[in-house]
């Protein structure tokens, strides 16, 4: 009977081992699916982050133009709202100028330095004053109000600059009023 009771035991092994293989296989394929899965899981997240991170910077750089134009805005409306003092400040000085009286009187003086200040203003913000004469007319710069027939300059040209324009950023502020020179 022990024999018996031995072979039946090993048997037993045996049939026990064979199920706990089953069972591994089983769990081993098990794992591998889940790991497949897993791979799997990890390749979309990785291409979703890359299509957020792209949807990111795209928005960043729309954020980042939105504040440029904002801040361009802000700064035309503004120096368009101070280009009436500048114009009365600039007729002040060329009035005392054709007087030709003795420029050292204190109203000439601080003229001259609010003038400076708002040139100096100009510049850090990269305002630039179009006042060229003896240039060819631009009706993207000047406004003709005048025709000059004088023959003192070539056709269509600019003859005198009646009221300075001003641009920023190469963006049109005001135009300048100009006379422009005609042969007859």
């Amino acid at each position: 009977m022990k024999c018996n009771d031995i072979l039946n035991n090993s048997s037993l092994d045996h049939i026990k081992k064979e199920l706990i293989n089953k069972e591994l296989k089983k769990n081993i394929e098990y794992l591998e699916k889940k790991k497949l899965k897993v791979l799997d899981l990890k390749n979309d997240i990785l291409k979703h982050s890359k299509l957020y991170a792209d949807k990111l910077l795209k928005l960043e750089k729309r954020l980042q133009k939105k504040i440029y134009n904002t801040y361009n805005f802000f700064l035309e409306k503004y120096f368009i709202s101070i280009l009436p003092i500048v114009d009365s400040i600039d007729s002040s000085v060329n009035l005392l100028d054709s007087l030709h009286q003795d420029n050292s009187n204190d109203i000439y003086i601080s003229l001259k330095n609010i003038q400076k200040n708002f040139f100096y203003l100009f510049t850090q913000y990269k305002i630039s004053v179009i006042e060229s004469t003896n240039i060819p007319f631009n009706p993207d710069l000047h406004q003709a109000i005048s025709i000059d027939f004088s023959g003192k300059y070539k056709n269509n040209f600019i003859s005198c600059i009646i009221q300075k324009g001003y641009s920023i950023n190469n963006r049109l502020l005001r135009p300048a009023l100009v006379s422009v020179s005609q042969i007859k």
